[in-house]
């Protein structure tokens, strides 16, 4: 039983770690993308954005069931009930940060694909401008 508890404690964590490290990414993507240096063509960009948002509904979903998880009961009124109810509370609310950590991410996935959708157009205007610069 406690390995069963050290694997969902690791996980959470491991979890965590990953969402931390993909935000600090896709910010870097975002600034890249804002600064006309990511491109991307804009109809793809769009539906990567889509796809996006559609998972972020997805989590928002199941933040709904997972912040039931905070609140813990059915494990007596007891210092060994209470004590075992508090920790499976402290897991879904680690459970309910990691969810909400992903979703900010996805969002900010979302805002970084049409940014870099947007680059990719103004690239293209900029182009025709120059070209029919040097045509003339």
């Amino acid at each position: 039983m406690a390995g069963e508890n050290n694997v969902s404690g690791d996980a959470l964590r491991t979890a965590a770690s990953h969402v931390a490290a993909s935000r600090t990414e896709w910010t870097d993507l975002k600034t890249a993308a804002l600064g006309g240096e990511l491109r991307f063509e804009p109809a793809a960009a769009e539906r990567c954005a889509q796809v996006c948002e559609t998972a972020v509904d997805q989590i928002t979903d199941q933040l709904q069931t997972a912040r039931q998880l905070t609140r813990v009961e059915g494990f007596g009124d007891n210092i060994a009930g209470r004590a075992l109810a508090d920790k499976f509370a402290r897991k879904g609310g680690e459970a309910v940060d990691v969810l909400v950590s992903h979703r900010q991410v996805l969002q900010d996935m979302a805002a970084t694909y049409r940014a870099a959708g947007r680059a990719y157009t103004e690239a293209e205007a900029n182009n025709a401008v120059r070209l029919r610069g040097t045509e003339e």
